[in-house]
């Protein structure tokens, strides 16, 4: 009897345990910092350095804050109300992450008031600072992991229109968040460089305003591969493996006065950037196509509403794909777009030139998909499929749209 009820007690306390929420002691373990503006750095290290004053404080500010979270394993840096001018990189390690409480603005600053260092094009890069100065130290998937940057409230990173600078720099990581952060600001960089980077969720943000550049193809998020040749990607503590990126979601975001939204301009053949998802999503007011596949497999755009594209000067598109291997384009509105969506073949011109024509792989599924988006004052009430390189008049599919 009592072998029974011993019996019976052990297997109620694992049936009891299959619904209690786990923790492991390394979890429970990760600290939590909070920082102000007026905060003074870890344990008051680095600011004995020399080349700390009041346009890096911010900078050593957080960075001894990383530091310390590297040593730890993660944890998470709170960062209250405030402006944190950010002049140098900063290296972000696994297991972080950044929360932004409501007023917070990060700003990039372009002087470091000192002769020692310049101020750095990026603000933010994920991997870990002991790592940060070595050379090939990560390929494919195999960088830090686990990172968020998420903003509370009114949040706002703020590039300063400094020319080729980047907020966020990633590359051979996996599980990243990007949540609720107003960017603004941008001149010939990005938002957001995003190479060989796997399982990706960038959501209810806003990127706005930038000036043109000069070849006005700059994403506000470029998807792109680490590839020496194309001359896309520069970091050296990456391999430059060409690995391309995989389980990207990009929803629910704001674009607006930009040369792009999310798009890549080079592509490295052969490679192909799996399942992108680009869905409700407003883009208004770019240069240059909306939205640029460039060698993109799987990838799903839909329910998004794009208008003004180049105020809906004849040429221009909403989406422009190259290298779409069986995609789903549907359930998008263009309004006050020349043309909603054009698929070309392609060939990189100048660096990357060596690669072979890229083709589109389109099933009749992935074309009746298309006839499911809806055009509003457009120059054209169908999409575009070219089908010999460089030849756009000849050779053209065309898959009418519902008008309206």
């Amino acid at each position: 009897m009592k072998k029974r009820i011993g019996f019976l007690w052990v297997s109620a306390m694992l049936l009891v345990s299959m619904f209690l929420p786990t923790y492991s002691a390394e979890a429970a373990t990760k600290p939590t910092y909070t920082i102000s503006p007026s905060s003074k750095t870890y344990k008051n290290n680095m600011m004995n350095f020399s080349t700390y004053n009041s346009h890096t404080k911010h900078y050593y500010l957080l960075r001894s804050y990383l530091e310390e979270l590297e040593k730890n394993g993660g944890g998470t840096l709170v960062l209250k109300k405030g402006t944190y001018t950010i002049s140098n990189t900063l290296y972000v390690p696994s297991n972080v992450t950044i929360k932004m409480k409501n007023g917070v603005k990060l700003v990039k600053g372009s002087k470091t008031g000192t002769n020692q260092f310049d101020a750095a094009k990026s603000m933010f890069q994920l991997i870990r600072a002991t790592k940060s100065s070595k050379k090939g130290v990560y390929g494919k998937y195999n960088g830090e992991k686990n990172i968020s940057f998420i903003g509370e409230g009114n949040v706002t990173i703020d590039l300063k229109y400094i020319e080729d600078s980047i907020a966020i720099i990633m590359g051979h990581n996996k599980n990243v968040k990007v949540e609720n952060i107003h960017f603004k600001n941008m001149f010939s960089g990005h938002f957001i460089e995003m190479d060989a980077s796997d399982t990706v969720m960038i959501r209810k943000n806003t990127f706005m305003d930038s000036k043109v550049s000069k070849n006005v193809n700059k994403e506000a998020i470029n998807i792109d591969t680490p590839d020496k040749t194309t001359l896309g990607w520069s970091q050296t503590w990456s391999k430059f493996d060409k690995t391309a990126n995989k389980n990207v979601t990009i929803e629910n975001n704001t674009f607006k006065n930009l040369d792009r939204s999310v798009g890549t301009h080079k592509y490295s053949g052969s490679k192909f950037h799996d399942k992108v998802v680009i869905q409700n999503n407003t883009i208004e007011k770019t240069r240059s196509d909306a939205i640029r596949v460039m060698n993109w497999s799987n990838a799903r755009i839909i329910n998004n509403t794009i208008k003004n594209v180049e105020n809906g000067e004849p040429g221009t598109r909403g989406i422009l794909a190259s290298g779409a291997k069986n995609p789903t384009f549907k359930n998008n509105t263009f309004q006050k777009v020349s043309r909603p969506v054009q698929f070309t073949t392609w060939k990189n011109t100048g660096p990357g030139s060596q690669y072979d024509i890229t083709y589109n792989v389109l099933s009749k599924k992935n074309k009746q998909d298309l006839t499911n988006n809806i055009a509003i004052n457009t120059a054209e009430d169908f999409i575009r499929i070219n089908n010999k390189y460089n030849e756009y008049v000849l050779y053209t599919e065309k898959i009418y749209l519902v008008s309206k």
